[in-house]
């Protein structure tokens, strides 16, 4: 029988724990490491209040546009048409 004899392990085949502090600090790093390599923006979701317009807002613009005489009678009734009937289609 050969029996092989090895040395006892003087190193640790893990990493040591670190203080909760240099953990943080290294997490950190890390951290910004990652983000300074993202191609994309993060996700920012727009609010569902703020991304609709004020259907009263446009008419009046519309209004305004018709008075100047920018727009004719069937274009600004088409328009304004289509302003009140998005309106009641987001509700």
């Amino acid at each position: 029988m050969l029996f092989l004899l090895r040395p006892r392990q003087t190193w640790m085949p893990y990493a040591r724990p670190r203080p909760r502090s240099q953990q943080e600090l290294y997490n950190q790093q890390l951290q910004q490491a990652y983000t300074s390599t993202r191609r994309v923006p993060p996700y920012a979701p727009q609010s569902p209040v703020s991304s609709r317009r004020d259907p009263l807002a446009e008419v009046r613009e519309l209004a305004q546009l018709h008075e100047s005489g920018v727009l004719t009678d069937a274009e600004f009734t088409a328009a304004k048409t289509k302003v009140l009937n998005a309106g009641d289609d987001a509700t």
